[in-house]
């Protein structure tokens, strides 16, 4: 049975692609130049010699659209996050438009062909989305599927998908605020075979690509964390359990203590011992009492970036991050609650 593949975290070196210090997402494991030609492996193929001995591994997307390749010199491994990637705050390049035919292979235009003009992206605190301005009598829009090309697999499929308004003129809008970085494909199917061919790559936030110098400069890691196949392609980034920092007290009882201590409702500021005993049985009073010091100074320490937020010192945007920065082991909805609930309070 076949292995399923395996995925690292690599920063490209300087590149013909992408700027030096750009954080990207592969397969793990390394290919020949050569395999890339669908010819390698013919008797009488016009691969260079040299293209066999050079090893690196499959670009999904090398910022044009088209497929490429980085060599394994190129590259620096990446370990993986402990924290979760924002998927709203990941900068997005459409690299590729074309127009296609299924009737006919060698039929490839741009998408002016169809009266399309000005395919953009629209973000804003609250979405991302690729609008696609349609004209006046346009064939109707039969399905759209979004595929991961790196893992080829998809994202999302709508059948008979709705039109919105945009600027007063029609237009379909691709929402993709919610997959995380990574390398895409937009498929829009028309009438009579023709389609809409769309790529685009997400990249990976500033604070995560920002870690490039100080990983060049330490010493290489003889092994590249990876993830497999199976792991789903959205916007977490997990260690694995080898490369997890050690706590005092296991990652889920000590989210509780923090779910318990900040809970509004009934049980507002009450003592977190009754209900953490209902949940963890053999916990004795001075380890819910550490808990709950825990859970207290992660909480204080997001309502003070909250405080901060409001007076300007730092966006909302960097209160997540720095407050995973200090508590790694908070779950993603709990951080986002609690900024919330900081947020809120700051306001009062």
């Amino acid at each position: 049975m076949e292995s399923p593949a395996v995925y690292s975290l690599f920063f490209l070196k300087e590149n013909a692609f992408f700027d030096e210090g750009t954080l990207v997402e592969l397969e793990a494991a390394s290919v020949s130049l050569a395999s890339l030609d669908p010819t390698s492996d013919q008797p009488f193929n016009t691969v260079p010699p040299e293209h066999f001995e050079t090893y690196g591994y499959r670009l999904p997307d090398r910022g044009d659209g088209i497929p490429g390749f980085v060599e394994t010199d190129a590259v620096i491994p990446c370990p993986p996050f402990a924290e979760n990637v924002p998927p709203g705050r990941c900068p997005v390049k459409i690299t590729y438009t074309r127009v296609l035919d299924d009737a006919d292979p060698a039929f490839d235009d741009n998408p002016n062909c169809l009266g399309i003009f000005g395919i953009s992206l629209v973000e804003n605190l609250h979405w991302q989305k690729i609008v696609v301005p349609l004209p006046r009598r346009f064939p109707e829009i039969r399905n759209v599927t979004l595929v991961d090309t790196l893992r080829k697999f998809e994202v999302d499929s709508y059948e008979k998908p709705a039109v919105e308004i945009v600027a007063g003129e029609a237009a379909y809008s691709l929402h993709i605020g919610h997959v995380g970085p990574g390398f895409y494909e937009m498929d829009m199917r028309l009438e009579r075979g023709r389609h809409l061919r769309l790529r685009f790559i997400k990249f990976f936030p500033p604070e995560f690509t920002g870690r490039y110098e100080a990983i060049k400069h330490s010493a290489p890691s003889s092994k590249t964390p990876g993830r497999q196949s199976d792991s789903m392609p959205v916007n977490l980034y997990h260690s694995h359990s080898e490369d997890r920092p050690s706590y005092e007290f296991p990652i889920e009882m000590v989210n509780k203590a923090l779910e318990f201590a900040t809970e509004w409702g009934p049980n507002f500021r009450k003592p977190i011992n009754e209900r953490m005993l209902g949940v963890y049985p053999d916990l004795k009073d001075d380890e819910i009492a550490r808990l709950k010091t825990i859970a207290d100074d992660a909480e204080n320490f997001i309502l003070d970036l909250a405080e901060r937020e409001l007076r300007g010192e730092i966006t909302e945007y960097d209160i997540v991050p720095m407050a995973r920065e200090r508590f790694a082991w908070i779950e993603e909805t709990q951080l986002n609650r609690i900024k919330n609930i900081g947020m809120f309070w700051a306001r009062k």
